[in-house]
């Protein structure tokens, strides 16, 4: 592992090597783009105050569907936001909620079940090869066959950017994604333009985090893609995205803390430095997530 994070060191110094960065992901993630997106399937309607939520699924990658909600405010601000979390599409669909915040501001706001999330997942059943729900033999499965869970994913949100890119009215669609989901999300904004910023909230700052500390935290594995340390790691994917509107808030090393702050810094400096070259400053937000609605408001502005 020593020896592919200090080839990469090197790398990021030489002139052309973000422009392969885009390019090693899709091929190592085995990423494929969809060519078209199936008609949802309508399933039921809440009306709220200000908002509807609609219930839909359409066909994923395979032979699987993407359960979703809908949240449609009265007040539109035309413009859509996909929402990831970690746990499933209603973790924050609540009144009150945080996707209730977004409608409010006038977003809307799709909040899928990807593949192995909610509806679809988790995997529960007890097995060696199963640590808090996390399968590493689904893991290493996606890896044999060249693919990864991850590339799968980020076929799916770019699905459902497809969806939303077909509404009436919508002239931009953001990105956000919660801790576990944040690779997926980075992956579909940097594998497509259409996603105009992104917000990662807790996302966990290299893929070298992992690779180089014995303790990590289970739940990060899913996203991980076999081989990425060979030719490029999460910061030089963030990186990419300059100038593109970036929020990164409460970025912890692989294990979720914070204690191992020199080598999340020297991570985050990464994206710093591309986009200072962008002079696009204004663009980058690093911060805490203790008040992230601070900082979404600044990053919705």
């Amino acid at each position: 592992i020593e020896k592919f994070v200090s080839k990469l060191q090197v790398s990021r110094t030489t002139p052309g090597y973000m422009s392969g960065v885009v390019s090693s992901a899709k091929k190592l993630s085995g990423y494929l783009a969809p060519a078209e997106v199936s008609d949802p399937v309508f399933t039921g309607r809440i009306q709220r105050e200000g908002y509807v939520i609609e219930k839909y699924f359409i066909n994923g990658e395979g032979n699987y569907v993407i359960p979703y909600l809908l949240m449609i405010p009265d007040n539109t601000n035309n413009k859509a936001l996909i929402y990831l979390h970690p746990t499933d599409k209603s973790a924050e669909a609540s009144e009150g909620g945080e996707i209730e915040w977004f409608v409010k501001n006038g977003f809307t706001v799709l909040a899928p079940d990807l593949i192995g999330i909610g509806e679809m997942g988790p995997i529960s059943k007890k097995s060696d090869a199963v640590i808090e729900g996390n399968s590493y033999n689904i893991w290493f499965i996606s890896s044999m066959i060249g693919r990864s869970i991850a590339g799968i994913r980020t076929g799916d949100v770019t699905r459902l950017k497809m969806l939303l890119k077909k509404r009436s009215g919508i002239t931009d669609i953001y990105g956000f994604a919660r801790k576990e989901m944040t690779p997926v999300m980075l992956y579909a904004a940097v594998f497509d333009k259409d996603i105009a910023r992104i917000a990662l909230i807790d996302p966990y700052s290299s893929y070298k985090s992992i690779a180089m500390n014995r303790f990590y935290y289970p739940g990060f594995v899913q996203n991980i893609v076999p081989g990425a340390l060979t030719e490029y790691d999460l910061p030089d994917l963030a990186a990419s995205l300059a100038p593109r509107k970036l929020l990164m808030a409460g970025t912890t090393d692989g294990n979720c803390s914070t204690a191992d702050k020199e080598n999340i810094t020297n991570d985050l400096e990464i994206i710093v430095k591309a986009y200072k070259a962008n002079n696009e400053n204004e663009n980058l937000t690093i911060g805490s997530s203790e008040k992230p609605l601070e900082l979404l408001m600044e990053w919705i502005k």
